[in-house]
């Protein structure tokens, strides 16, 4: 999708802010519905050069997060009618950059055996799931 410029003083339909998973889907689904969209990121654009492979740089020198040891302490509360008070080492940590915390998913999965691809013919179906065959093989 092309990307278009606006003046900052042009009206546009939708300012959204934060192009994390759900900012980044409701912005591209706007635009392409046809409204004129400015997405608002307080970080920068990434490259994949950006990214080491080290769990160390993203799991305790939280690198990707602004944090108290970036000097950008998060709040954090349980329900609404509570005060949000500064904690350290937040249940979540917000990325500082286009796309948010969800440009760099570090989790792994378990690789699939051949058998998990088409289980179903193999194995028979289950009566009142539905339960299937993966539709690529």
């Amino acid at each position: 999708m092309a990307q278009a410029g606006f003046a900052t003083r042009e009206q546009v339909d939708f300012v959204v802010v934060g192009s994390g998973a759900a900012g980044g889907i409701m912005a591209r689904e706007h635009a392409t519905a046809g409204f004129s969209v400015v997405i608002l990121e307080q970080g920068p654009y990434l490259h994949p050069g950006d990214f080491p492979h080290d769990e160390w740089f993203y799991t305790q020198n939280e690198e990707l997060v602004w944090g108290s040891r970036k000097g950008h302490p998060q709040t954090f509360r349980r329900h609404e009618s509570e005060k949000a008070e500064v904690v350290d080492g937040a249940p979540l940590g917000y990325a500082h950059n286009v796309g948010g915390s969800s440009v760099h998913f570090f989790g792994n999965f378990w690789r699939l055996h051949p058998i998990d691809f088409n289980e179903a013919s193999v194995r028979g179906t289950i009566a009142g799931t539905n339960f299937a065959d993966w539709p690529i093989s």
